[in-house]
C-alpha cells in the first residue's frame, strides 16, 4: 500500500522538485543578494500569514473527511469549509492591505507582500481542495491538479521576471494566475461534490477546536524554522538573509521534498485506519512509515552535507559563499526537524490532542529567539544555525515525550541506530575518495553521490538495516506486471 501510493504521488514530488531547485537556481541568478533576500522575507510573511488565518481549516478537511464518508454527509462537510474559507479570505484580505498601508514598512517590501500575502488568500481555497483530494484517495487528481498549478505557476513566475519590471514581486503575480486557472477548474469540481451540503455550524466548532491548536503550532513550528531569517535581516541585513535563505532552501527543502513525498503517502491511510480499523492497525502502519522514513531521510541528509561545497554551482554567486558555508549544518537540523514534523507530530494528529503539539513547541522557540539575538551577532551565519539545530533537538524530545502520552507511537530506535552506522560507512568511504586535485563541482557531486550511495545501499543490504530485504521481497512479490498497470492507470 505504502509503495503504490509513493508511486502514485510521484508526479507531485517531480513538480516540487522542478519548482523548488528551479526557483534557487534561478532566482539567486535572475535577482540581485537584496532582491533576492526580499522575496525570501515576503515568502516566509506569506507563509506565517497562511497558516494564521487558514491552515486550521486544512487539518480539518484532512482529518474529518475519513470521518464525513463514513457518515455519509460529505457534502455538508466540504460545504461549511469552503464557506469558512472563502469568508476568511476576504476578511483577511482586506485586513492585510489595511495593514500594509498603515504599517511604515519599506515601499519594496511593500509592493512585493502585496502579491505575497494577496495570492494566500487565494491559495486556501485551493489547498482545501488538494486536501480533500488526498483524503479522498482521488491520488490521481490530485497529482495532476497539484503538479499543473505548481509547473503553471512557477513558469509564468520567472517569464514576468523576465519580461517585467515586476522583479521580486514577479513569483507571486505567477502563484496568483495559476491559482486562478488550475483551481478554478478544481473548483467547479469541488462544488459538485458539494451539492445539497448545508454550512453546519456544529461542525465548525468541531473543526475549530481540532484545528486551531494546530495552526498555532504550526505558526510556532514556522516560527522556530525561519524567524531566524527575520532576525539576519535586522542585524546583518537582506542580502545575508538572502544568502542564509539560499544556503537553508538548498539543503532544507531537499530533504523536506523526501519528507513530504513519504508522509503524503501515509497520512491518509493512516487517518483512514484510525477511523475505520482503531489504533492499532493506525499504530502498525505508522511503525512501518518511521521506518522507511528514515531508511530515505537519513542517507540524503549525509549526502547533503558531503557534498556541500560541490553543490555551490547550483547558486547564483551573489549568494553562493555564504550558502554553503552553512548548508552541511541545515541538513542535520533539517533531519531533526523532518522527524519530528512528519513523524512524532502524527501522532498528535491522530490522538486529536492537538493542543499538546503547541506546548511542544513554545520552549524551543523562545529559546530560538534568545539564542538568535545573542549568537548572530557574534558568530554570524553560524550562530543562526547552530541556535536551530539546539532548538529542534529540544523540541524533538519534548513532542515525543507529549504525543506518547496520548497515542502508542512506535519508536524505531533499532532502525535509527542500524541506519546511522550505514551513513557512517558511507561518510567514511566518501571522505577517502582521492579527489584533492578536483575543483568541487559537477563531476566531484556525481562520483561522491554515486559511491556514496552504493556503499550505504550495500551496508543495509549486509546488515539488513530496517529490516529493507524484507521490504524488497514484499515489492518483488507486490509490485509485479499488473500491479504496475494499476497504477500507471
Amino acid at each position: 500500500m505504502m509503495g503504490r501510493s509513493m508511486l502514485a504521488y510521484l508526479p507531485v514530488n517531480l513538480a516540487n522538485v522542478l519548482t523548488s531547485f528551479g526557483t534557487i537556481i534561478i532566482l539567486t541568478r535572475l535577482l540581485a543578494p537584496e532582491e533576492f533576500g526580499i522575496y525570501a522575507i515576503a515568502m516566509i510573511t506569506m507563509q506565517f500569514v497562511h497558516m494564521g488565518l487558514f491552515t486550521w481549516m486544512e487539518a480539518a478537511m484532512a482529518r474529518f473527511q475519513a470521518r464525513a464518508e463514513r457518515e455519509d454527509n460529505v457534502a455538508s462537510h466540504l460545504t461549511t469549509l469552503y464557506r469558512l474559507a472563502a469568508g476568511t479570505g476576504l476578511i483577511g484580505l482586506t485586513l492585510i492591505m489595511g495593514l500594509l498601508w498603515i504599517l511604515p514598512l519599506p515601499d519594496r517590501l511593500s509592493f512585493v507582500l502585496i502579491f505575497a500575502l494577496g495570492s494566500t488568500c487565494l491559495q486556501v481555497l485551493f489547498n482545501l481542495g488538494m486536501e480533500a483530494h488526498r483524503a479522498a484517495h482521488r491520488i490521481k487528481r490530485y497529482s495532476l491538479t497539484y503538479s499543473t498549478q505548481t509547473l503553471v505557476s512557477f513558469t509564468l513566475g520567472i517569464l514576468f521576471i523576465l519580461f517585467s519590471p515586476l522583479r521580486e514581486a514577479s513569483p507571486f503575480v505567477g502563484i496568483i494566475i495559476g491559482l486562478l486557472i488550475v483551481g478554478g477548474l478544481d473548483l467547479l469540481f469541488m462544488r459538485r461534490r458539494m451539492k445539497g451540503g448545508t454550512y453546519d455550524n456544529a461542525k465548525t466548532k468541531t473543526y475549530l477546536a481540532y484545528g486551531m491548536p494546530l495552526c498555532i503550532g504550526l505558526l510556532l513550528s514556522y516560527a522556530l524554522n525561519s524567524a531566524d531569517v527575520y532576525l539576519i535581516a535586522a542585524l546583518m541585513g537582506e542580502a545575508s538573509a538572502g544568502e542564509y535563505n539560499a544556503g537553508y532552501n538548498l539543503s532544507n527543502r531537499s530533504l523536506e521534498i523526501l519528507f513530504v513525498w513519504v508522509s503524503m503517502a501515509v497520512t491518509p491511510v493512516a487517518v483512514t485506519a484510525m477511523e475505520q480499523e482503531g489504533t492499532d492497525r493506525s499504530r502498525d502502519i505508522l511503525k512501518n512509515y518511521g521506518a522507511t522514513l528514515m531508511w530515505i531521510a537519513f542517507p540524503a541528509a549525509t549526502g547533503i552535507a558531503l557534498v556541500s561545497q560541490d553543490a555551490g554551482f547550483i547558486l547564483g554567486e551573489g549568494v553562493r559563499e555564504g550558502a554553503v558555508t552553512v548548508m552541511p549544518w541545515i541538513a542535520f537540523a533539517g533531519l531533526i526537524n523532518g522527524v519530528m514534523t512528519y513523524y512524532v507530530h502524527r501522532a498528535f494528529m491522530l490522538s486529536g490532542q492537538t493542543q499538546k503539539y503547541v506546548w511542544a513547541l513554545v520552549l524551543p522557540v523562545i529559546l530560538n529567539i534568545g539564542l538568535n539575538l545573542v549568537l548572530i551577532p557574534k558568530f554570524g551565519l553560524m550562530g543562526a544555525v547552530w541556535a536551530t539545530i539546539l532548538c529542534y533537538g529540544i523540541a524533538l524530545i519534548i513532542a515525543t515525550v507529549l504525543a506518547r502520552q496520548d497515542y502508542p507511537l512506535p519508536l524505531p530506535m533499532r532502525a535509527a541506530v542500524e541506519l546511522a552506522l550505514c551513513c557512517g560507512l558511507m561518510s567514511g568511504a566518501v571522505l577517502l575518495l582521492p579527489l584533492k586535485g578536483l575543483e568541487p563541482g559537477v563531476i566531484t557531486l556525481l562520483i561522491k553521490a554515486s559511491v556514496g550511495a552504493v556503499v550505504y545501499l550495500a551496508a543495509c543490504w549486509v546488515l539488513n538495516a530496517a529490516e529493507c530485504r524484507q521490504v524488497v521481497h514484499l515489492l518483488r512479490r507486490r509490485f509485479d506486471r499488473s500491479s504496475l498497470v494499476e497504477v500507471a492507470e
